[in-house]
């Protein structure tokens, strides 16, 4: 009993920390850092997982740059081959479970030194309620990369996704031919689809519904089918429609490619972890054109260390093009603008998507439901009990049930792919009162004061609409040559207005799905409070569900394309389709950088899947001694940033 104490006072302080960090005063709102309390204490030499102390080889057959979710999937995987040695690189420190397993903290997690704390640049027509109008671009930096720091929320994408990749000149790729990889990775524990044919129940990745599960996901699951909803597994290749929350958590508590595929593999002799290891450049030989290597900083020592076969860049879609670019590898007049010789000229980061969201619209409970008004009135020991024991309000991360929504303005005519993801969460942001959400989320004093702390003693929840198929495309760049500096980000949301019109849209279907007759019966309410800056509309119309979305943005660190994967004719391409980046030997990319078009999906899924599928991919190469080049017609044009690709043309 003594000991059981032990552990539910270690989590309290933990939390505790996690929750006021952004309070003490030491992350600053200054460029490029994160400064925390972990940055002055390294609390994971006691609390961290312990991925050993290796001695390091001169020599390995793979270099692995990153271990977020399809680095880990990779490393685990080509491990499992007793002969073939690998070294996984981690810029990041291990994971502290008593902190990052508790679904709930999710936010405050973004004020640690897990996160690279990317910002995007200041906004012309978004993120207008938040810090200097600049979104959070979270980016998780530790073993599990943004699986450490994300929400949890599974979802494939579409089998339209797939097959639009496989169609733009991507063999391999198809919605049949990835399920395979998705069934492999997964250990389903869904109560109402895990045998239905599309999952898996012997892989290492835990998916399971949510223990924790409010009145008012019930009442919206039920109220959307009486909106016109039908009721489906929308991991199951389609998604119009509503359904309870899917989540990479185990017992409530999150799961991370860390701990699903690290943790087991991590005493093999044939894998070498090393943490805090922040990779400054990529090897090549100039002459043959072939990668031999990579340098990093560890202790401040500068340190190289050669592949025998491969380097395999999994540092995700932002650390990978940096390093890419940093090498030499990228678009010739940016490279040569920072005095970067260039080995190879590619549009690395010259494509750059994210789904944008909003939150809101919120509403109101008058009637008693539960007791699930504050925060800090549910920080009891009691709490902690049921946390431990798997079940209770510590084992969601607030969001419960999804619907998927086709608006008047998509892009593509096929009825079945959707272009808005509507989350519920069972609380509004207001739930937290204490500092860590609001800072997570950058909103402004005179926003959080004015729209959400007059709710704070009113039972609320709130919809986080999402688009998941925006127009609006941005691109990144070298800031400098210092391996340490942020990258550039130039994106602008909204720069497409309908991408914008969208968003309205969604909300609008979720202030629909509420007038139906079950929320009628809880005493739901919409908060008819102006959003601070929106005054000028009046409430409801839709100039004033313009302006909410422009001043409560919401992003969902959902980025891709900046390493996009296509054919060899195509001027956009970075990689082909086995991941091989045009031109050089030896070397890939394998994160969710390469995905070609923004998926329907949150893209945890999506980059444990690559790893999988990369795995293989690497494989057949050794089978087939195979490991060079692929390279680009002489002919084919320079990337221009003019789309290539749209829904329309997709094969459906």
């Amino acid at each position: 009993m003594k000991c059981f104490r032990s552990l539910v006072w270690a989590v309290w302080l933990i939390l505790f920390v996690c929750r006021k960090v952004s309070g003490f005063g030491l992350q600053k709102n200054q460029e490029d850092t994160n400064l925390t309390v972990g940055n002055f204490i390294d609390f994971t030499r006691w609390l961290g997982i312990d991925y050993g102390q290796p001695k390091l080889r001169k020599r390995y057959d793979y270099v692995i740059v990153g271990a977020g979710p399809a680095g880990c999937v990779l490393a685990a995987r080509l491990t499992e081959d007793p002969h073939r040695t690998v070294l996984l690189l981690e810029a990041g420190r291990p994971e502290m479970p008593l902190a990052s397993d508790v679904p709930l903290s999710a936010p405050n997690l973004q004020s640690t030194d897990y996160n690279f704390a990317y910002e995007t640049e200041t906004q012309e027509r978004a993120c207008l309620g938040l810090w200097d109008r600049k979104c959070s671009w979270p980016h998780g930096r530790g073993v599990g990369g943004s699986s450490i720091i994300n929400y949890m929320i599974y979802t494939r994408g579409n089998r339209r996704d797939y097959d639009a990749w496989s169609a733009a000149g991507n063999p391999g790729w198809s919605w049949d031919e990835m399920l395979p990889y998705h069934i492999r990775s997964e250990r389903a524990n869904i109560r109402d689809f895990d045998r239905n044919g599309f999952h898996g129940r012997a892989g290492p990745l835990s998916v399971e519904d949510c223990p924790f599960r409010s009145k008012i996901a019930t009442t919206f699951v039920a109220s959307a089918q009486q909106a016109g909803y039908r009721y489906l597994d929308y991991n199951a290749g389609d998604q119009i429609g509503v359904s309870f929350l899917q989540a990479n958590t185990q017992q409530g508590r999150r799961v991370t490619s860390g701990t699903a595929y690290l943790v087991p593999a991590r005493k093999r002799p044939n894998l070498h972890i090393v943490t805090r290891a922040w990779v400054t450049k990529v090897l090549i030989n100039k002459a043959t054109r072939e990668v031999t290597g990579v340098t990093f900083i560890r202790d401040g020592a500068t340190r190289t260390v050669k592949a025998r076969r491969e380097v395999i860049l999994s540092a995700g879609a932002f650390e990978s093009a940096k390093l890419l670019m940093l090498s030499g590898i990228g678009p010739a007049d940016h490279l040569r603008s920072h005095g970067i010789a260039v080995l190879q000229d590619l549009p690395v980061g010259e494509i750059l998507y994210e789904h944008p969201g909003v939150f809101g619209p919120v509403f109101l409970v008058r009637r008693p439901i539960d007791n699930y008004v504050r925060l800090e009135d549910n920080l009891n020991l009691g709490t902690f009990l049921q946390y431990v024991k798997g079940r209770g309000v510590f084992t969601t991360n607030s969001v419960e049930s999804l619907m998927y929504v086709k608006s008047p303005v998509a892009e593509s005519p096929d009825p079945g792919l959707p272009d808005v993801e509507v989350m519920q969460a069972f609380s509004s942001i207001d739930f937290d009162t204490g500092t860590g959400t609001p800072r997570a989320f950058r909103l402004t004093n005179a926003t959080f004061d004015g729209y959400f702390r007059p709710i704070m003693n009113v039972r609320s929840f709130q919809y986080l609409p999402m688009l998941l198929k925006p127009r609006t495309r941005g691109k990144l760049r070298l800031k400098s040559t210092n391996p340490f500096h942020h990258p550039v980000f130039r994106y602008q949301y909204f720069e497409d207005d309908r991408d914008l019109e969208a968003l309205v849209y969604g909300m609008q279907e979720a202030i629909r799905v509420t007038e139906q007759a079950p929320f009628r019966r809880l005493g739901v309410e919409l908060y008819r409070r102006p959003v601070p800056g929106c005054e000028e509309f009046p409430f409801g119309t839709h100039q004033y569900w313009r302006c909410h979305v422009q001043t409560l943005t919401a992003t969902f660190h959902h980025q891709v394309a900046t390493c996009k994967m296509g054919p060899a004719d195509d001027p956009e391409a970075v990689v082909d389709h086995e991941l091989r980046v045009y031109g050089v030997a030896r070397l890939r990319v394998v994160d969710i950088g390469v995905v070609p078009f923004p998926p329907t999906a949150h893209t945890a899924a999506v980059s444990f899947v690559i790893g999988e599928k990369a795995a293989d991919l690497i494989r057949e190469a050794e089978r087939r001694g195979d490991h060079g080049a692929r390279n680009k017609p002489a002919d084919v044009p320079a990337a221009n940033g003019t789309f290539l690709w749209s829904a329309p043309d997709w094969p459906f």
